[in-house]
């Protein structure tokens, strides 16, 4: 006669204790949150501020958080949506549009702590430099993802982020990574390589696929150069 060991009886369930609710809904993690929020007890008034890109149906949310006792508070928020403002109405959830929201953010934040070499009237304090964490939430880290395109363009805006290169697109191995890829995904130009030659093999297909593309009258050609051109004037302004 076999012998099994009864784990869960009654005195399992009496000591149950469920997680917290945004754990159980999916929406927090708190173990990886309980290391980006704490803070050296050496340091008077030291902040820690971590970055929040989340991904939605229909939107990109980029938040510049800085965590305090009582809760977190948003000191910027950039949402895809107000892209089309800019001129982009289509793919507001892809990579180009991630990277975007990412230089935004940068921009808004550094114009707002007067690091963007403009001068400041009303700055009560001098900012060297903004150095954050990256906050992927449950998101899977997985390489080329849209997130680490939001973080690529944080980067680029001129926030420091811990990381390495091994998520991005184009990189293959330990000593090659192809920094041309990565540049061709942040442009768009792989989803335009592939429009193209879905509507030379199949047109009606093509047209229930890209059928934004026609409802904002844009065309294929100024498509090639839309996201590129305003990452440019970005660029361009904060520098």
């Amino acid at each position: 006669m076999k012998f099994t060991k009864i784990l869960k009886n009654s005195s399992y369930f009496s000591r149950f204790q469920v997680k917290w609710k945004r754990r159980r809904k999916g929406k927090t993690d708190y173990y990886s949150r309980k290391k980006m929020i704490s803070k050296d007890k050496r340091k008077h008034n030291f902040h820690k501020y971590r970055v929040v890109v989340r991904f939605s149906k229909h939107n990109i949310v980029c938040q510049f958080i800085n965590s305090k006792f009582e809760g977190d508070h948003i000191l910027n928020s950039v949402y895809s949506s107000k892209l089309k403002k800019m001129g982009i109405y289509i793919g507001l959830t892809n990579f180009s549009c991630a990277y975007i929201s990412g230089l935004l953010l940068s921009k808004n934040i550094l114009q707002k702590n007067c690091l963007n070499g403009s001068y400041c009237l009303n700055a009560k304090y001098v900012i060297k430099k903004i150095r954050t964490c990256l906050d992927i939430g449950l998101t899977r880290a997985t390489r080329g993802h849209k997130v680490f395109s939001c973080m690529k363009g944080i980067i680029d805006g001129g926030i420091e982020i811990p990381h390495k290169k091994t998520k991005y697109p184009g990189y293959t191995d330990k000593k090659n990574f192809n920094q041309s890829l990565l540049q061709e995904r942040i442009q768009g130009k792989h989803v335009y390589d592939y429009s193209i030659g879905l509507k030379e093999e199949d047109e009606l297909k093509f047209n229930k696929h890209f059928s934004k593309l026609s409802s904002s009258k844009t065309s294929l050609n100024r498509y090639k150069n839309l996201y590129s051109s305003l990452i440019h004037k970005l660029q361009m302004d904060s520098a």
